[in-house]
């Protein structure tokens, strides 16, 4: 074996790790792409991982490779979406978020794309409500969007582990998670999140906590 072969820098042993690296990468990507058709379709309780494995076209073995079950990857989903919606969120602190039409502009904004991934929204809620332990898992994704917020408005800006801050990180958290749940239900046109009036009280509450809380103001 020579110096080249030992080093790692072989360029049939390096064009082979990227080769099988972008097999692994191409399998788990079939693998999310198979599960939301069939999430989509089916339904969350009604799609085994072996339904999953079949319409992605790879074995049990590759989808242990790559998750440690079904849970696992509707979490992945979560994030892919969580990544989709928090700059929506976040597009708030930017704006006039004083300023009443500006925030209800916001909310419309958030609601029409929640709308745009309806189907997968209304999998992640039935993932939710299935798999135990699912709310814990996802509930960092909110302290962040709390924490985010904070950093560009002031009202925010609260610490939970310091006794004055902590009724207001609450209703914080509240708010953040009423909009992004009623935005949900929205998107699966189901419950009064359809009512109209929804975004216009949901505005009303943001502007009060806001303009309540904000200590710069």
């Amino acid at each position: 074996m020579n110096d080249e072969e030992t080093d790692g820098s072989d360029p049939r042993m390096a064009g082979l790790l990227a080769f099988n690296q972008q097999r692994k990468q191409d399998s788990r990507e079939k693998l999310l792409a198979a599960s939301v058709r069939l999430f989509c379709k089916h339904g969350y309780g009604a799609v085994s991982i072996d339904d999953i494995t079949a319409e992605a076209a790879v074995s049990r073995i590759t989808f242990y490779r790559h998750f440690t079950g079904k849970a696992a990857l509707a979490l992945e989903l979560f994030q892919q979406a969580a990544a989709d919606g928090a700059p929506r969120m976040l597009a708030i602190a930017t704006r006039d978020y004083r300023d009443r039409a500006t925030v209800v502009e916001w909310l419309r904004e958030f609601f029409e794309g929640d709308r745009v991934l309806g189907g997968i929204l209304r999998v992640l809620a039935q993932a939710n409500v299935e798999e135990a332990g699912f709310t814990q898992q996802v509930q960092p994704y909110l302290y962040q969007l709390v924490g985010s917020l904070g950093r560009k408005i002031p009202a925010f800006d609260l610490e939970p582990a310091l006794p004055a801050d902590q009724k207001r990180w609450v209703k914080a958290w509240l708010l953040v998670y009423t909009i992004m749940d009623q935005s949900n239900h929205a998107a699966s046109d189901a419950g009064v999140a359809r009512n109209p009036m929804m975004i216009e009280v949901l505005a009303d509450n943001f502007l009060d906590f806001v303009l309540t809380n904000d200590r710069h103001g």
